[in-house]
Order: structure tokens, then sequence, then C-alpha cells
């Protein structure tokens, strides 16, 4: 009898995910990208108490999604080949965790009362559920963009003609889809050698420079009118005193991005550090740290003025909102949801005769 709970209890315990054939670079950027994000949405609330905080919160802005979604796409190269697995991967890796915490976060945020509350916001996503909703749509536009002879090129043209349509805006996410989706194409078609130069040290080099023409760039616009042009939430009539120059500002931030971008990645470990692992929880850390984030909204514990104890704090409350939310046993409760599977492996052999499918909980791997 205690040979065989002890038996239970071995099958039960959580490892490391094995790490063989994986690159650990890019675990290491999804990693450090998305705990970047956390640390975005912890400056949000209080970025006008403060002029530097808030350009700073720009700069990270420029490049922890953009990175994030580049190299997503960079991982979805294969996914139309097997039919069934895909379109299973869709519902239940990113339908079904967004429709779950989009209605979850919405009664949290007192939006909804109702059924017909919430049927009529569900599809407006709540603050940071935009991202799932726009991955399930990009993965979906992977198919008819790539019988196209220049898909990039064309997506690129979509997005800044999408900021002419008044209609466009957080509804479906959809002004965010396509603005985000050259970024995430590019990331599709991209090759290993393409990204394997940013572990160069030219690159590094490079990035000194991109990162001072991003910083120079930002300085020329407004706090408010770079927060928006990033964010890319809103069509043109909201952000811009003309279409044409709504249109410019999304061609100038392009660029802004794309130098963030450069600025970033070289400076990513390429070996396996001890939070490597991490990196395959990504999906985790993204989804759950709203709670969070909803959480001291609603307590209303972010400072209107700042202060030392604000300062001192916010790696503090940080780096303790990553660590839980990407934790073994948060990981152990939340996985039938975020991932559509059965946490445990010998439950799910006891009553569904399956064989384990392994930790997969990162945001590229949502294929």
């Amino acid at each position: 009898m205690k040979k065989s709970t002890h038996l239970i209890l071995e099958k039960l315990k959580f490892e490391k995910p094995a790490e063989k054939g994986r690159d650990p670079y890019f675990d290491n950027a999804r990693f450090l990208l998305v705990s970047l994000v956390v640390l975005g949405h912890l400056l949000s609330p209080v970025r006008e108490s403060s002029e530097a905080l808030y350009f700073a919160n720009n700069f990270l802005a420029s490049f922890r999604m953009p990175a994030l979604i580049l190299i997503t796409g960079y991982f979805t190269k294969h996914v139309w080949k097997d039919k069934e697995r895909f379109v299973k991967r869709l519902v239940l890796g990113i339908l079904l965790p967004y429709l779950v915490f989009q209605s979850f976060y919405l009664w949290m945020l007192g939006l909804v009362q109702t059924f017909p509350e919430l049927a009529a916001n569900l599809f407006a996503p709540s603050f940071g559920m935009w991202f799932l909703l726009s991955l399930l749509f990009w993965n979906l536009l992977l198919l008819p963009f790539s019988k196209l002879k220049h898909p990039i090129l064309v997506s690129a043209v979509i997005a800044l003609a999408i900021g002419w349509v008044d209609g466009a805006g957080e509804f479906l996410s959809l002004s965010r889809t396509f603005v985000f989706l050259p970024l995430f194409l590019m990331g599709h078609y991209a090759k290993k050698e393409q990204l394997d130069w940013f572990k160069t040290q030219k690159a590094k080099v490079v990035s000194l420079f991109s990162a001072a023409a991003s910083l120079f760039l930002l300085s020329a616009f407004s706090l408010d009118q770079a927060r928006d042009a990033l964010l890319a939430r809103h069509p043109y009539v909201q952000v811009a005193d003309s279409m044409l120059e709504g249109t410019w500002l999304r061609l100038v931030f392009y660029l802004i991005m794309l130098l963030g971008i450069i600025a970033f990645l070289p400076w990513v470990p390429r070996q396996k550090r001890s939070f490597t692992y991490l990196g395959r929880r990504t999906a985790y850390v993204y989804v759950l740290h709203l709670f969070f984030i909803n959480l001291f909204t609603l307590l209303e514990l972010f400072p209107e003025e700042l202060g030392w104890s604000f300062y001192l704090g916010l790696p503090v409350v940080w780096f303790a909102i990553v660590m839980f939310v990407s934790s073994t046993p948060v990981i152990f409760l939340a996985k039938p949801i975020v991932e559509g599977k059965i946490s445990v492996p010998v439950l799910r052999e006891w009553i569904f005769g399956m064989k384990s499918l392994g930790h997969s909980g990162n945001l590229a791997d949502k294929k």
C-alpha cells in the first residue's frame, strides 16, 4: 500500500519540463518580455504621476508586445500541417481561456451583472485580454495570407488602412489584430539564421544605436500621443487630427517598434538560465497576472502621488506576481483552463486512458 501510494505521488509531482531540442534563447526572451508586460501594467495606472515614468513605460511598450508577437509568429510555421490538432489548440488553448478569463474579469470589475450584458461585452476585450483574441485571429489568418505573394506587405497596407475605418476599434480587437499582424507574419516567415543574428556581438552594437534612435523618435511626440499610437486600440479619427496624420503616425511607430525589437533582442541571454524553464509558462503569467492588476485597481492600491515607498515596493510586487503566477501549484490548478488539459497526468490516464501531453504553457506555443 505504501509503495503504491509512493508511486502515485511520484507521478503527481511536477518537474521542470525537459528542454532537449529547445533553444533557451527563445524561452529566455519570452519570459523576459512577458515579465515586462507585467511591469508595464503595474506602471500604467500611475503613469500620469511622473513624466519620466510615463516615458519609460512608453519605451518598454515599443518592444515588449511587438517582440513577443514576432516570436509567437515564429513558432507557427507548421500549424496547418495537422489541421485537426490546429483547430483543437485554437479552441482549447486560446478561445476557451479567452472566454473564461474575459467573463471572469468583466464580472470582477463589475462591468457586467447579467447574461445579456456579458454577451454584449464578451468580444470587447477587457484590460489585457485583447492579445488572446488577436492571437486567435492571427492563427486563422495564416492560411489566406500564405497564399499571397507578398503577405507581409499586404498585411502592412491593411494595417495602415484599418485606421481609416471608424468602427475598427476594440471590439473583436479588430484594430490591434491588423496593426500587429505584420509583426506576427514577420515572425512566421523569419528563418532561423535571420533570428540568430540577434545572438551576435554585432547585433549588440547595432542595438545601442537602435535604442538611441527609438528614444529620440519617442521624445518627438507627446506622452499621450505616443501611448495611443503604440497601443493601436483606436481608429485614426480618435488619435489624430486627420486620417493622413494618423497614417503617418502609424508608419513612424512601426519604425519605433522595429527599433525597439532590435534594441532588446540582442541582450537576451543565449544560454540556459535559472529562469529559462519559465519561458514555457508565459501564457500563465500573461493571463493570471491580470487578476492582481484588477484587484489592485478595485482596492485603489495604486497611489496618486509616487513616493519612495512606491519605487521600493514596485520591484518586490512585480517579482512576487511573476513568480507566483508561474509557480508549480498555480500551474497545477490553472492548467485545465489555460491549456485545455487535465493537470494531473495520472488522473488523465485513469479517466481518459491517455498519455500525458506534457507542459507547453507558453504564448508562442498557442497554435
